[in-house]
């Protein structure tokens, strides 16, 4: 067999002869990695459902108008949810795989719909909420592992970046079932039916898991290699065990998952034993409260009050910006998606948050001006309408390259613990957007929107210091950007191993240590 040395990941994939939807193994690879694509729609919708829900006379009534921290406390329900799902999130996914978790948090999402739908007071409807945060909680970590260690090569980056594009398709569809059941005006079914259309993504979310091959990373990890092999095979190498690319990951993940193995780095204790995963766990905490607190939740959750800010009070009109609001999120979501591999992860954090920053800036200006004119000069608040767009446009440019980069920048070994630490630090931030955005709004409406610029300006700062570019490395290729070109993983590990030569002992292993393959060389 051919040697791979002095070769990476991108020098073996092939190109693909037939666009991906006319190839029927990667078909079957994307639709059944559906259930962690989806994952993010829950998240969405709810957020969207609320801001609607928010703008229903049905609900206002049927709850005693909720206001301040009462409804922050609405707000916080799947926040809770999250944070107490951390407890066992990642150790689910190190001690079951990827799509078990997946599978199990979904039932609990689709109970925690129910439940909300059937509320008849205001403690139900919050304690529903936390159930749906709890499932919530465990999908998410669960899904970007899988999406980043089972996808192919060529496609991982993109398909992981359309991880949180499912976001805005969520908030898409509760936006316009909450104004398709406003005119149902004497009936509580105006916002039970938007409750129950939240389970539908989970229930297509479990019965893909059923289906979906379990991650070869994981598999490899816990000695299962012969099943790792049969997966790679039949998802990336159209059946052939022999394949070059098949042969490749097979050496290259083996012998960088040893060397963890050997150096124990599993470890929580090992986020701060070298400066390169102090590098690591920097960016796997900054990065989702970066997100949380870049003045997007005041569009996600409480836009109804920022529309009362510029003087747009009708309840129909909020809806409908509401729902357009969803429209171009998606559209803008997709697009930068697909983008994440020319324009590198380091170029859309840092576009993103620019543009964010600028139009943010104009915001501020405009609803101050606005405020002065007594809510009279329409052209004023035409202009924070647009840039609200415009600011949700850059928004997108940064939101969906997050999990991307997080899943490429940690190793295998730490991976389930930074996407557990990636919902625990985002949902910890937004515990003070929950209660501390309604109250600011009320008591000093635009001059609040100063306090997100200066935040934004110094995410700006952040990104540009310490955000490295990871495109067109291998999963576990990028440790040489973080640990230094001597860093045991990829390529080095390979040689360390002899596999680079002898490719198919990573095949026929069967779980050999590091110091069996030393011993034989």
């Amino acid at each position: 067999m051919d040697s791979f040395n002095g070769l990476t990941l991108n020098d073996v994939t092939p190109r693909r002869e037939k666009i991906w939807w006319r190839d029927w193994s990667l078909v079957k690879l994307n639709t059944l990695l559906l259930c962690a694509l989806l994952t993010q729609t829950a998240s969405g919708y709810d957020g969207s459902m609320l801001n609607g829900m928010q703008s229903l006379p049905q609900w206002q009534r049927f709850f005693g108008d909720p206001t301040g921290t009462r409804l922050g406390a609405m707000t916080f329900g799947p926040t809770g949810g999250v944070l107490i799902s951390v407890a066992v999130s990642s150790q689910l996914c190190e001690r079951y795989g990827r799509r078990w978790p997946i599978m199990g948090g979904s039932l609990v999402i689709i109970l925690g719909s129910i439940l909300q739908t059937a509320a008849v007071n205001y403690g139900m409807f919050v304690g529903s909420r936390f159930l749906v945060g709890i499932g919530l909680g465990i999908v998410s970590t669960a899904a970007p592992p899988l999406l980043s260690e089972l996808a192919y090569p060529s496609q991982r980056g993109i398909l992981t970046s359309f991880y949180l594009v499912s976001w805005p398709l969520g908030s898409l569809i509760a936006a316009w079932a909450t104004y398709g059941t406003f005119k149902m005006t004497y009936s509580s079914w105006s916002w039970r039916i938007p409750s129950l259309l939240q389970c539908i993504f989970s229930l297509v979310q479990a019965v893909l898991a059923v289906f979906c091959p379990e991650s070869p990373r994981w598999l490899i990890y816990q000695g299962r290699s012969e099943e790792a092999l049969a997966i790679l095979a039949e998802y990336h190498g159209d059946g052939d065990r022999d394949a070059r690319l098949v042969r490749f990951e097979m050496a290259e993940i083996t012998a960088t998952l040893e060397m963890e193995k050997m150096q124990n780095q599993s470890r929580w204790t090992e986020w701060v034993a070298t400066r390169g995963n102090r590098h690591r766990l920097f960016l796997a905490m900054y990065i989702p409260a970066m997100l949380q607190w870049s003045g997007n939740s005041l569009t996600s959750y409480y836009l109804a009050d920022v529309l009362d800010t510029i003087g747009v009070t009708d309840s129909k009109t909020q809806l409908i910006i509401n729902a357009c609001l969803s429209v171009w999120s998606l559209l803008a979501a997709s697009c930068f998606a697909m983008l994440v591999d020319r324009v590198g992860r380091r170029g859309m954090f840092l576009y993103g948050m620019v543009g964010m920053l600028v139009s943010y800036v104009i915001w501020t200006i405009c609803s101050a001006i606005n405020q002065q004119k007594d809510f009279r000069d329409e052209g004023f608040a035409a202009a924070v309408l647009v840039m609200i767009f415009i600011y949700t446009a850059f928004y997108q440019m940064c939101g969906p390259v997050a999990p991307t980069y997080i899943m490429e920048v940690v190793p295998f070994s730490l991976r389930s613990k930074a996407s557990m630490m990636y919902q625990l630090t985002g949902n910890l931030a937004s515990i003070y957007n929950s209660f501390a955005n309604p109250v600011a709004l009320d008591n000093i409406a635009w001059k609040y929107y100063i306090v997100w610029c200066i935040v934004i300006a110094i995410n700006v700062t952040l990104i540009f210091f310490f955000f490295p570019e990871t495109n067109g490395r291998g999963l576990e290729e990028v440790a040489e950007i973080f640990d230094g070109p001597d860093a045991l993983a990829g390529v080095n590990a390979m040689k360390q191993m002899g596999f680079e030569k002898k490719q198919e002992s990573a095949a026929a292993s069967g779980g050999k240590t590091v110091l069996d393959h030393i011993e034989e060389r």
